[in-house]
């Protein structure tokens, strides 16, 4: 049965092996692009303007472990991470998780390999550069088992250690106590984190994580999952935008979430952007990742109707994106004048020629992402 016809719940990712840090890089291998009929891969970095709003074709393919979850798009390169642990078939991942590097056509030019422990249920997903030069460059990416991983990918080898972890008493009971799932900088170089228990986070420049905001209309419909899932910030810089996967404030509806950016928010700061309700008869949606336009309209994945949401900058849904390509989408982040799109495939039973991710023609550019320096040299 299809993860969007069950209890919709988040699916698991991957915890790392704590005894084993290192990093094994694969020579590049050329991505697949599998097509299926929908399209070839675009061959250049400009998007054609004369293309229909919300043409879909396959960006690219992942091998196995396959379950592509979060995006970042570098200057030259996007990286996308992957998930492979599935609570719904009670399956592990004892092979590890990567971090897949590619072009901005698409074609793969590295495997960077993240050791993960035997019982592994939970993965990777949220991804965030800084804005370091050359040798310093970073990628910061979110284990949903309560860790933050830095990447050195300035390095011809890249290497990475563990930034942050939760303090005391969110370190024990893994993902079921904590679970950090997206993650952004805000313009001072924190790292806002979402977490399904539910909380916010932030993180300080020096790895610092404490717990930023917590309500109870962020629970999620279940005990351990459905909380906040994807946030960014919005275009003003004034407001973190997060979804709740399925809320317990409105069961079974999505929700997107706005907090006022301040050093010490209440539940006065919190607002309502937006209800995906759940319809009688109809696969409940599931809000999972976010992006934002330069123009602050805000796109939002939806689990199980298996579309991309649109909204304009005062929350009112103004369309859906559909494809037979879309399955579980997950991760979301802007190329050009298009938005990539990750496929989870959440399933019970994995699907190899899902493990895609798409390109959606949105005819309009993304909100460029705060990046700030995180070396000596302070913010950028």
């Amino acid at each position: 049965m299809s993860a969007s016809t069950q209890s919709p719940i988040p699916p698991k990712r991957r915890a790392f092996n704590l005894r084993s840090l290192g990093v094994r890089v694969v020579l590049p291998v050329a991505a697949c692009a599998l097509v299926l009929g929908f399209g070839p891969v675009l061959a250049k970095d400009e998007d054609d303007r004369s293309q229909t709003i919300g043409a879909t074709q396959v960006w690219a393919t992942t091998p196995f472990p396959g379950h592509p979850f979060g995006i970042a798009v570098d200057e030259d390169k996007v990286y996308v991470d992957t998930s492979r642990g599935d609570f719904f078939a009670s399956q592990t991942n004892s092979a590890g998780e990567r971090v897949f590097v590619f072009d901005k056509q698409g074609h793969q030019l590295q495997t960077i390999d993240i050791p993960t422990m035997p019982d592994a249920t939970m993965g990777l997903w949220g991804l965030a550069l800084d804005g370091n030069d050359g040798r310093d460059h970073k990628l910061f990416v979110a284990d949903m088992n309560g860790r933050i991983l830095r990447l050195s990918i300035g390095q011809k080898q890249p290497t990475f250690d563990v930034f942050s972890t939760p303090p005391p008493p969110f370190n024990t009971g893994d993902w079921h106590t904590t679970m950090w799932n997206d993650l952004t900088f805000d313009r001072a170089g924190n790292l806002l984190m979402t977490d399904d228990k539910p909380r916010l986070w932030r993180i300080t420049p020096d790895g610092k994580a404490s717990v930023y905001f917590t309500d109870q209309r962020l629970l999620g419909q279940f005990q351990f999952a459905g909380g906040p899932l994807g946030g960014r910030i919005d275009p003003s810089g004034k407001w973190f935008y997060f979804s709740i996967t399925i809320s317990a404030e409105f069961p079974g509806d999505a929700l997107i979430y706005r907090l006022r950016l301040v050093d010490h928010p209440t539940a006065s700061d919190l607002e309502l952007v937006h209800r995906f309700p759940a319809m009688a008869g109809q696969i409940p949606p599931q809000a999972s990742g976010i992006a934002f336009a330069r123009s602050g309209n805000l796109y939002v994945g939806l689990l199980g109707p298996n579309q991309v949401a649109l909204l304009d900058p005062n929350g009112t849904e103004i369309r859906r994106f559909s494809s037979p390509l879309f399955d579980s989408p997950w991760g979301l982040a802007f190329l050009g004048d298009s938005l990539l799109v990750s496929n989870a495939d959440i399933n019970p039973v994995e699907s190899p020629s899902k493990w895609l991710v798409s390109k959606v023609f949105v005819g309009e550019p993304g909100l460029p992402l705060n990046r700030p320096r995180t070396d000596a040299g302070g913010d950028d």
